[in-house]
This record gives C-alpha cells, sequence and structure tokens, in this order.
C-alpha cells in the first residue's frame, strides 16, 4: 500500500486539471459531424482543434497558478 502512495503521482491539482481538461476538450464524434453536415469539414476541423487548444492552455494556466498556491 505505502509503495503504490509513493509511486503514485496524482495529486489533487493534477486530478483537477484533468477534470477540467476533459470538460474543455474536443467534443464527441457526433458533435463533430453534426457541425460537418450543418457548415463544413473545415469548421468541424477548426472546432476540434480549437477547443483542444484552448483546453490546453486553460490547464496550463490553472496549474501554474495552483503551484503557486500549493
Amino acid at each position: 500500500e505505502s509503495r503504490l502512495k509513493e509511486s503514485s503521482s496524482l495529486s489533487p491539482l493534477v486530478a483537477f486539471i484533468f477534470m477540467l481538461f476533459i470538460l474543455i476538450y474536443f467534443p464527441c464524434l457526433a458533435v463533430i459531424v453534426t457541425v460537418a453536415k450543418e457548415t463544413s469539414w473545415k469548421w468541424a476541423s477548426f472546432l476540434a482543434v480549437y477547443t483542444t487548444c484552448m483546453a490546453w492552455i486553460v490547464c496550463l494556466i490553472v496549474y501554474n497558478i495552483g503551484i503557486l498556491f500549493l
């Protein structure tokens, strides 16, 4: 049990960042296909890339702010 605890690097901050990333990142495939049918595959691709990049940047900022307080 103690060995597992020592090797685990999943802190509450990292767990929060994972949850935050999942809330923001790439939407489900059904959303991408719907956007592509309503507009074009260009916009659907943009949506996928934009939301993933935005999630990464937001999580990077929140993680760095969290490190300052912990």
